[in-house]
């Protein structure tokens, strides 16, 4: 097969073929939507840099996408949206990828996310030498299966809480994307901070979730208990009241997670209030110095 690699142009045609593709397990990739607004959307907020696109797309002679690999790049990093690849054969797929190393020099290292079914992009990462890191549950809840909590024993965060908050997130998500001090700095009426207080005002756990209603999707970022106060009973309340709230949203019908297969004891809470195992994720990381640049 003939094909052209260039830069995806038209957003909108390359969010109808990723949201084709995303919704099969053989194909699904956990960075990018299921839905074709919501990676519209991501597509023109997080894949432009310097006026271009950073996707690169394989398309055949009747101008129809075959292939497309997308790097949302922080500094010398990025995630891959990809590789998507409608044929059995990675060879075009493979030309897509030396291609982006090309555009992208500078960019030391890569992070992928992969289904469990998918296992045409398992092979390329062992191709490429792609190292794998860790696994992860996708966790769902919808609204009409979750029973609400009418009494809710959590406040929103004040101001007189963020030493006691601080140190519970640093300790609890080190080295995490949002610092305390970021977090505190976002809340507003659709980024909520719940704090959970003992009778003697001590913190026993807090949640962090933002809500966005253009999309229709609700993201519970963190979520922690107290170490001290562990194994009773202080998780499930404090996850049913941040739910509930979360389901106030007329637009939100269902709230998923990711979270990291092997807590176990983190995981049961999450089972225990409702929600059910939607996929596994496998995650790998690439350093520049590692991959071979000739596939084919």
């Amino acid at each position: 097969m003939t094909v052209v690699i260039e830069r995806a142009k038209d957003f909108r045609e390359l969010a109808h073929f990723l949201t084709e593709l995303n919704n099969q397990k053989a194909f699904h990739i956990g960075y990018c939507g299921h839905k074709v607004e919501e990676i519209y959307e991501t597509l023109k907020a997080d894949f432009v840099r310097e006026g271009q696109s950073t996707v690169l797309v394989a398309k055949n002679s009747k101008e129809k996408i075959e292939a497309a690999i997308g790097l949302d790049i922080d500094e010398e990093s990025a995630e891959v949206w990809g590789p998507y690849n409608r044929n059995t054969s990675i060879n075009i797929q493979s030309l897509v990828w030396e291609s982006l190393l090309q555009e992208y020099p500078t960019i030391e290292t890569f992070y992928f996310f992969l289904n469990k079914e998918n296992l045409k992009q398992q092979e390329f990462m062992k191709t490429i030498h792609a190292t794998k890191t860790g696994e992860y549950l996708i966790l769902e809840i919808k609204k009409h299966t979750f029973q609400v909590v009418n009494e809710l024993k959590s406040t929103p965060y004040i101001q007189s809480d963020f030493d006691a908050f601080a140190m519970m997130h640093g300790q609890a998500f080190p080295n995490t994307y949002y610092n305390a001090e970021t977090i505190v700095s976002r809340l507003n009426e659709a980024c909520i901070l719940k704090i959970l207080k003992s009778e003697s005002n001590e913190i026993l756990g807090y949640a962090y979730y933002e809500v966005d209603s253009l999309i229709e999707e609700a993201t519970l970022h963190y979520f922690a208990i107290s170490p001290m106060t562990q194994n009773q009973g202080y998780g499930t309340t404090l996850l049913k009241e941040v739910i509930t709230e979360i389901f106030s949203f007329s637009e939100i019908s269902e709230v998923k997670l990711c979270v990291d297969h092997t807590n176990a004891q983190a995981n049961h809470v999450y089972f225990k209030v409702g929600f059910e195992e939607k996929d596994v994720l496998y995650s790998y990381r690439l350093n520049r110095n590692a991959t071979v640049n000739k596939f084919i």
